[in-house]
């Protein structure tokens, strides 16, 4: 049964970006049905005309199943008890994302998802995919919210979260997995439901899966599966290092400027999903030189003639490892710490004895944690604990001379001191601007 018959009470849970294109869809699509916006926090703006209740309230009215459906943005997890006794009471719950994929029945779908290399990988295969003469739209977390929007004629690429896939009802053509760390506990309830959640995606229907054979976890959870397409192997793309290979022969990559062997891993991802979406000759060479990253992930600029290096997006300690990697040999000093959400950085600490680090400046809040975990370790590095990012920025440039990297990739979440990751980078930039100037 279409997700929208028979309904005449809906509720949007949450008014960010996925929200309001709910409420635009619905103006849309069912004009004159009733809508009521719920979010958990108080809203700067809510939307003119209709109603909206906010705080508290607003899981209250869930729980109590005043509506009929309620359209749940992705932040909101599962697992909360608001939805559990709504269901009891005959609610039903839906997504932005559902809707979209049941208003474009016979799109075909390149949906990437993985702990990191989502947004990277994305925009690679639309790039790709483009170059090939296809009609291609690029929606989802990468920056446009899909609900309402049309589908590619030749394909739509979409990035999705593990918040977005934890109750997805339909498969997509091509699914890419880049990799699988731990992270996102709370929302899920464990790392081992974000695992299990994040994987569901591959069993949705007859979805062809594209995995990194590179990542442990991925192969050890996925051994057996049907239906996959490994990349990082002997006899497919795989990243040698800073280079791309095809069955083990070099792959030139014109104009490939994105630094770190886990970018050239992300172009592998990305040239095997192309080539099943019907694109030929990529084992022969692939031209990135129109290709631009996106900030905070590995972004370089200078300031007093030192290197530094905005890699906010790092909130898990082998996103930090894979930035070092990429600055491997240079004298380094590095910022570390933020929101905890019980990670193990035991891994990472052993890395940092073979690195050419100097000093790792930490941050509250995991940087206490992380600062008692190097006391067993070996420590060839100055370890310094600043309160926040402005007096990490201080520390790090008495530290620097020119030619050394200053790298801000903190393995952790960014909520707290700052609103998200963007919100950490650019305040990093700037403080460093300042500091060179």
């Amino acid at each position: 049964m279409p997700i929208l018959d028979g309904i005449e009470r809906i509720a949007i849970w949450g008014f960010g970006r996925e929200g309001r294109a709910a409420l635009a869809f619905l103006n849309k699509v069912r004009p004159g049905v009733s809508v009521t916006v719920l979010n958990d926090t108080p809203l700067a703006a809510p939307p003119p005309g209709v109603p909206a209740i906010q705080g508290p309230q607003a899981g209250e009215a869930v729980a109590a199943g005043r509506f009929d459906l309620v359209i749940k943005s992705p932040g909101i997890p599962l697992r909360r008890p608001e939805i559990a006794a709504a269901k009891e009471a005959g609610v039903r719950f839906t997504s932005a994302t559902d809707l979209w994929f049941e208003q474009n029945p016979t799109a075909k779908v390149v949906a990437v998802t993985g702990t990191k290399g989502k947004s990277t990988t994305v925009r690679m295969i639309d790039y790709l995919l483009t170059q090939a003469g296809m009609d291609v739209k690029l929606y989802g977390n990468v920056g446009i919210a899909m609900l309402g929007q049309p589908a590619g004629r030749d394909a739509t690429v979409l990035e999705l979260s593990s918040y977005q896939i934890a109750d997805l009802q339909f498969a997509p053509t091509v699914a890419v997995i880049t990799s699988l760390y731990p992270e996102h506990a709370p929302w899920h309830g464990s790392h081992e439901n974000y695992y299990r959640d994040k994987l569901r995606i591959l069993d949705l229907g007859d979805t062809r899966g594209v995995c990194n054979a590179a990542n442990a976890r991925l192969r050890t959870r996925l051994a057996g599966h049907a239906n996959l397409v490994w990349y990082n192997v002997d006899t497919g793309f795989a990243a040698d290092g800073e280079s791309l290979t095809y069955a083990g022969a070099s792959v030139p990559a014109l104009g490939f400027s994105l630094k770190g062997e886990h970018n050239y891993s992300n172009l592998a991802a990305a040239c095997t999903a192309a080539s099943l979406m019907g694109v030929k000759g990529l084992e022969k060479g692939v031209d990135f030189s129109a290709f631009k990253q996106l900030p905070h992930r590995l972004e370089e600029f200078s300031a007093r003639g030192i290197v530094c290096v905005n890699d906010s997006l790092s909130t898990v300690p082998e996103a930090a490892m894979a930035a070092l990697k990429a600055y491997a040999g240079r004298p380094t000093v590095l910022i570390l710490g933020g929101t905890d959400r019980g990670q193990d950085y035991g891994e990472l600490i052993a890395f940092l004895a073979r690195t050419k680090v100097k000093c790792v400046v930490l941050l509250p809040a995991t940087g206490a944690r992380i600062l008692e975990a190097m006391q067993a370790a070996p420590r060839p590095y100055e370890i310094v604990s600043a309160p926040d990012l402005t007096a990490a920025v201080a520390e790090g440039f008495k530290r620097l001379k020119p030619g050394d990297v200053f790298l801000l990739s903190p393995a952790s979440p960014s909520f707290g001191e700052f609103r998200d990751y963007v919100d950490r980078g650019d305040r990093f930039k700037a403080l460093c601007r300042t500091e060179g100037s």
